[in-house]
């Protein structure tokens, strides 16, 4: 993608109407942004704004190709995972001259977000939105097993015997025969559910999450070297695969490792698992897999160092070679202002990187019937940010490939930490 940053962007329609392309990649919230988009165009009429959707799974080989072919959309979501790297290839711009001629008040966004977008005066986006990670549970199991949901937040885990956490866990996991996994005669070979489905192993809603409750850094720093084989890191990912091969509380990696592995929801809703670890922007898939009142949201368990939860956010990003500089500005204006943020967040779309507005989005799913605060309460407590790097790809090849194989029992999570921290390093000191 380097060196690809001139040219392409929008182009002019007819009767001088400047058009801009703004892709991304949600389906469930394509909707909350078109209806921000026609209150910019009906304040902007030489202004038309296309948005093309992208799901995920394509997004960022699109976003790739466009560049090799000067091709790009004027505006796109971008994902803290490949910032550095555009940001290097010259592929975005820095806002920090726009923010501050327009008087851009940025004391408005979560601290938190901003941080993790703005370096040394350069900001390369204004925070859109955020998420966390917390626990997504099946009601029906969780009453059949005697559990409340008040009951799972207030559960721990220690690296020794599990904690109250896989106590509850043990509960939760039945075999065919209606055992569980502390009772004499349990079938490990033939569980018919699990007391717990964590998706594997890009790390973010699983070990990650273990990580940052048992006082693990995967970086020295932002920008800085890997440090994924310290012995809080290791541990957390050998509680995890504990927890599917030691105490046989977990689904294994053959049921939930992707591509192939089954979705978190269809997981719940199909009674495979009671309960997983999810982002917030999965809500609407558990809307539509699981009846209403099935299913809720409860806060994760606190572990040897306390809670915690993996934060993560994202902004929309200009392109460097956008014809039409001074009208995408305009639109990123807009995207990040209270005024739009406030009408995404309204419909429950996305929590709003302006904090003072996330109450909407509590008050659009308690509407539903759904108490989603327990996002908004590991947001405000301790938390990990997705990793800043020069060497993204190369670390997330490298865990994709060791990570699948840990949570199949085919290596040790020591192995795997000290190969992700070595190849990682490595590509970092390289340049690549």
């Amino acid at each position: 993608m380097a060196g690809l940053t001139t040219a392409c962007g929008g182009s002019s329609g007819s009767g001088g109407v400047v058009n801009l392309t703004y892709m991304i990649w949600q389906t469930s919230e394509e909707a909350a942004y078109q209806k921000s988009v026609d209150v910019f165009e009906k304040a902007h009429p030489d202004i038309h704004v296309t948005i093309d959707l992208v799901p995920w799974a394509q997004y960022w080989a699109k976003l790739q190709t466009s560049a090799a072919g000067r091709n790009m959309p004027d505006l796109f979501w971008d994902h803290l995972e490949y910032l550095p790297e555009l940001a290097k290839d010259g592929i975005i711009t820095n806002l920090a001259a726009d923010v501050k001629s327009s008087k851009i008040d940025l004391s408005q966004y979560s601290p938190k977000l901003l941080a993790q977008w703005e370096n040394n005066g350069v900001i390369y986006g204004l925070p859109k939105d955020w998420d966390t990670i917390e626990t997504i549970y099946n009601a029906k199991d969780l009453a059949t097993a005697g559990i409340t949901p008040a009951q799972l937040g207030s559960l721990s885990w220690n690296t020794t015997d599990g904690g109250t956490f896989v106590q509850a866990l043990e509960k939760l996991t039945v075999d065919k025969n209606g055992k569980h996994p502390n009772q004499a005669g349990f079938d490990a070979g033939h569980i018919k559910q699990y007391g717990i489905a964590l998706e594997a192993p890009n790390g973010q809603q699983d070990w990650w999450d273990f990580g940052v409750q048992n006082g693990c850094a995967l970086q020295s720093k932002a920008y800085g070297t890997w440090t994924v084989n310290s012995t809080a890191c290791v541990q957390a990912m050998q509680f995890e695969q504990d927890l599917m091969y030691k105490w046989h509380v977990a689904a294994p990696g053959t049921i939930t490792n992707t591509p192939n592995g089954a979705q978190l929801p269809t997981i719940l809703a199909q009674n495979t698992a009671a309960m997983t670890f999810d982002g917030d922007w999965d809500l609407d898939t558990y809307e539509s897999s699981l009846p209403a009142g099935s299913w809720g949201v409860a806060t994760m368990p606190t572990g040897p160092a306390g809670s915690g939860t993996v934060f993560n956010g994202l902004t929309d990003a200009v392109y460097a070679g956008t014809k039409h500089p001074e009208q995408a500005w305009e639109l990123e204006e807009w995207l990040a202002s209270a005024a739009s943020e406030k009408i995404v967040t309204d419909t429950g779309t996305v929590w709003a990187a302006i904090p003072s507005l996330d109450s909407g989005f509590i008050a659009a799913w308690k509407a539903k019937g759904i108490d989603v605060s327990a996002f908004y309460q590991g947001s405000q407590g301790t938390t990990i940010g997705y990793p800043l790097t020069t060497a993204g790809t190369a670390f997330t090849n490298v865990v994709l490939k060791d990570m699948n194989q840990v949570w199949l029992d085919q290596m040790s999570p020591l192995a795997a930490a000290n190969d992700i921290t070595s190849v990682s390093n490595a590509a970092v000191a390289s340049g690549d």
